[in-house]
């Protein structure tokens, strides 16, 4: 039992960080709040055009939102047809909320055993949790989390907390997931070193 878990465990870090490719899965809504109800006076817009607009400026705008260079990978999949689903998941109703608000334990496990994607049934997949838009702290929590597709397994996450800034209300938000990409890409290459290191 005990060179089985050892295995999997190489084999889980082989993948994350030898793996050259990773599918990019894009930003999951599925459960987020938002928080401050004068920020978000427009919840059905806000699920219907925004969540959708996010997830299309993360393609448009490639050569900023470079996720290869991020995370030292030289090949991208996308595949959005998890998040495309699961974004129509919130209820608009329950959507702005004027109070603190953070996952329950489990509940990322929970999301990623969901995640059947269209284009890959195995390698690295990526996404982008979104667990709240605090429009009163001008702040977005993310997690970053990569994943084993075919065992579902999580390989690395971490929760990243950053200030929104900009004109207009979709950039205004993107920069959030502008500023996870990169505060979370020195991560990862820093927690990758000593496992190349080791090899």
């Amino acid at each position: 039992m005990l060179l089985s878990v050892v295995v999997q465990a190489q084999s889980g870090k082989a993948l994350l960080y030898e793996s050259s490719e990773f599918v990019w899965c894009g930003l999951d809504y599925s459960h987020v709040k938002c928080i401050g109800r004068d920020g978000f006076n427009e919840p059905y817009e806000v699920k219907h055009k925004y969540f959708d607009a996010w997830n299309e400026l993360v393609l448009a705008e490639a050569d900023k939102y470079d996720l290869q260079e991020a995370y030292y990978k030289s090949r991208q999949i996308t595949d959005l047809s998890v998040v495309d689903r699961r974004n129509d998941i919130p209820d608009v109703d329950k959507l702005v909320i004027n109070d603190s608000y953070q996952f329950e334990k489990g509940k990322l496990q929970e999301i990623i055993k969901d995640y059947d994607l269209e284009k890959s049934d195995e390698g690295l997949g990526l996404v982008y949790v979104v667990e709240s838009l605090n429009k009163y702290r001008q702040t977005a929590v993310i997690y970053v989390v990569f994943f084993d597709i075919a065992s579902k397994e999580i390989l690395w996450n971490k929760s990243y907390t950053t200030d929104a800034r900009g004109f207009g209300f979709r950039n205004y938000w993107a920069r959030t997931i502008y500023n996870t990409m990169n505060e979370s890409g020195e991560d990862f290459k820093a927690d990758q070193k000593p496992y190349k290191r080791d090899k």
